[in-house]
């Protein structure tokens, strides 16, 4: 028998369908703070983000006819190996599941409709968990079709109990317009002494093309289980947040702390909220969104969370 299917549908039909979009909160007209003077011979650091990059997340962005989110999920389970294979090729899923003899059937279908873009129109994301990946497919309503402009992978196996589809994609309002989405994805890769880092990547749909405003590693722990004096985690958590008293400003804070040997041994080391309970050092890093860029963009070096940034 072949694996059973869900199919799950996120209308999010209660968003404000105002006439037209709001314009986007962005830089134009901003520049840059000046650098500093120099001072007592020392020369301003240049400016550069305190984290980025994809780690295990791969997105690849394309433009690509398609059939609608509804017929490609019923596709997928099709009992035809055929129309599995043309659906999961559309979707872009990798080759080996489309190359070899038995084509798979997914093991979970998430359909989500959510406005990404600028404008009222509701977007599509089909996510599909396959047997050593996680597949989501970025799909856009053009003259009465669809177009697949990007695909997201996340190299992952089925039987790894922390990697799911609802780990892996979760929906938030846009930073930039809140009556819009982002699509926010998470990948992450681990040691086998307790080390583990994972990555966040944000998605917004712009100018008619998938866009990764910002990525960076949300995660972190590095771990000594050698049993020496200074055994324990070295722990780091980020989160980009608005600034509160500039709506086209933002923050990226990153969180510092440590478990110690003891701790670490915890059952309740791996969650959380407790490992939230032991960060202890704060710094942050203001950003602006740049037209030009299509990305969020740091305007000056992290330095402690208590002290003001040039802008």
């Amino acid at each position: 028998m072949r694996p059973s299917a869900c199919l799950s549908a996120l209308p999010l039909l209660t968003l404000c369908l105002y006439g037209t979009a709001l314009e986007q909160r962005h830089s134009t007209g901003a520049s840059p703070p000046t650098a500093p003077a120099r001072i007592s011979g020392k020369t301003a650091q240049p400016i550069v983000p305190v984290s980025s990059g994809m780690g295990a997340l791969q997105f690849v962005s394309v433009n690509y006819g398609v059939s609608a989110p509804q017929s490609l999920a019923r596709q997928l389970g099709a009992d035809d190996e055929h129309t599995r294979s043309s659906a999961l090729a559309a979707i872009g899923a990798p080759s080996q599941y489309i190359q070899r003899g038995h084509v798979p059937y997914p093991h979970s279908l998430h359909l989500d409709f959510v406005p990404l873009g600028t404008n009222d129109d509701l977007d599509a994301i089909l996510t599909v968990e396959l047997d050593d990946h996680i597949v989501s497919a970025v799909l856009l309503p053009d003259d009465g079709g669809w177009r697949r402009i990007a695909t997201v992978l996340y190299p992952t196996n089925f039987n790894d109990p922390n990697t799911t589809p609802s780990t892996f994609l979760r929906l938030a309002r846009s930073l930039i317009e809140q009556d819009r989405y982002r699509a926010v994805f998470r990948a992450s890769t681990s040691g086998p002494n307790g080390d583990l880092t994972e990555n966040e990547a944000h998605l917004r749909i712009l100018n008619n093309r998938a866009v990764i405003t910002i990525s960076f590693v949300d995660s972190a722990r590095t771990c000594d289980n050698s049993g020496a004096k200074h055994a324990g985690c070295q722990l780091v958590r980020r989160w980009l947040q608005p600034d509160p008293t500039d709506d086209t400003h933002f923050t990226l804070v990153t969180g510092t702390g440590r478990f110690d040997a003891k701790e670490l041994a915890d059952p309740l080391a791996r969650a959380v909220t407790y490992q939230v309970a032991h960060l202890r050092q704060f710094t942050c890093q203001p950003y602006i969104f740049s037209d030009a860029t299509l990305h969020y963009e740091p305007i000056a070096n992290p330095a402690p969370c208590l002290a003001r940034h040039p802008r």
